[in-house]
């Protein structure tokens, strides 16, 4: 490859890097066209895109942008999915199509909030809540009291009409 065409990739690969926060690395090897086709599909539809990168021109934009990975990890093809979700909803989205495929697409690595994962790290991604999931629980945590207390306001704010009522009823048949 040209030296020039080397440095053109690294240069729009660590722009990439730069515009995405999260990133997970995988074992790309043994997929076939179809599976290939489906992954990419179903990653590209949760705003996640794959990219097959060469682990040398990867390795030296990870290198330059202070990202080191174990050098195992640069073993064998790779793929880098990256996009405008966090590691963890990506993480979820290969772990529900691996299981699917009989278990293709290992995790190799990844960065998540900064911190850089090995691949263990990063299979535990698969089984965290989701940064919506967590939103989400929290929400209803807190919605759950204020309904109650909101339910319970307004059954005060209609009962007192009613208690007035049989109040003025009573003073009605007591004065007459």
């Amino acid at each position: 490859m040209a030296r020039r065409l080397k440095v053109m990739m690294s240069e729009q690969l660590l722009q990439r890097l730069d515009d995405a926060g999260d990133l997970l690395l995988v074992d790309f090897s043994g997929l076939n066209s179809h599976q290939d086709f489906e992954i990419r599909t179903e990653l590209r539809s949760e705003g996640l895109s794959v990219n097959v990168v060469k682990n040398s021109i990867l390795k030296r934009v990870m290198t330059d942008k202070g990202t080191e990975f174990p050098e195992e990890t640069y073993l064998g093809p790779l793929a880098l999915i990256l996009g405008d979700t966090d590691a963890i909803t990506a993480s979820k989205s290969i772990a529900t199509w691996r299981r699917k495929n009989r278990k293709k697409m290992p995790l190799k690595g990844g960065v998540f909030e900064g911190e850089i994962l090995g691949p263990a790290e990063a299979e535990k991604l698969t089984k965290m809540l989701s940064v919506e999931e967590t939103r989400a629980a929290v929400v209803s945590a807190i919605a759950g009291p204020l309904t109650g207390l909101v339910a319970i306001t307004q059954n005060l704010l209609t009962g007192i009409p009613g208690v007035l009522q049989a109040i003025a009823d009573k003073k009605n048949e007591e004065g007459e």
